[in-house]
């Protein structure tokens, strides 16, 4: 159940600083750098590497989460003004059911949509769900993975870009009660929807009081 969150704020002075901002397949490799050497075939998912890039008073942050303790010394030379790692295991193990909780993820919002009169071996186009579609898809997703939303605030954020590939990004703020802790710490571990080496899918938790 281990994890922990690092938060870099990147500076801008930097001469990489744009560029992994900009292309997301640069940024996924340089955020590897925390992680263990050798991860085998699917290293993002056995590092736990997961990310969100936030805009913050002092420049742009990242806050990146690890299954193992952060290298932090291996991140490239200059590229952060500041790097502070935090433990999230009390966090992880003070999960109750019943307690409230303030949510923010940053995700990748899509659904499968095809014409039910065609082969239905078929999945179908993968599609960008926004508005109350969106709304839906956070929703039904939070349920499955221990939260149930009080409340829902969707924000539509710039495209996270790999190459020529374009992500789309959402991201969903709100409060909400923890009906399982065993589906949601899961879920805080190992993310939600797609595109999770793109900056998609980290699930961050805080504590709240009951709304009056």
């Amino acid at each position: 159940m281990n994890a922990w969150l690092t938060q870099i704020t990147l500076n801008h002075r930097h001469r990489r600083s744009h560029e992994l901002a900009a292309d997301a397949n640069l940024l996924h490799r340089e955020l590897m750098r925390l992680a263990p050497d050798d991860l085998g075939e699917t290293p993002r998912s056995a590092a736990g590497l997961l990310y969100r890039m936030e805009e913050s008073r002092t420049g742009l942050r990242i806050l990146a989460q690890t299954r193992t303790r952060p290298r932090v010394d291996r991140l490239s030379d200059g590229l952060a003004n500041d790097v502070t790692s935090r433990d999230l295991t009390p966090l992880l193990t003070g999960l109750r059911p019943g307690a409230y909780v303030r949510y923010r993820i940053a995700a990748n919002p899509t659904q499968r949509v095809g014409d039910p009169k065609a082969d239905p071996r078929r999945k179908g186009k993968l599609t960008v769900v926004t508005g109350e579609r969106g709304d839906l898809w956070w929703l039904t997703r939070a349920t499955a993975n221990g939260l149930h939303p009080l409340s829902l605030t969707q924000t539509r954020l710039s495209d996270t870009r790999a190459g020529m590939v374009a992500h789309a990004v959402t991201r969903f703020d709100g409060l909400a009660i923890i009906t399982d802790t065993a589906l949601l710490r899961d879920a805080v571990l190992t993310g939600i929807g797609r595109a999770k080496s793109y900056g998609c899918g980290l699930l961050s938790l805080g504590p709240a009081r009951k709304p009056e």
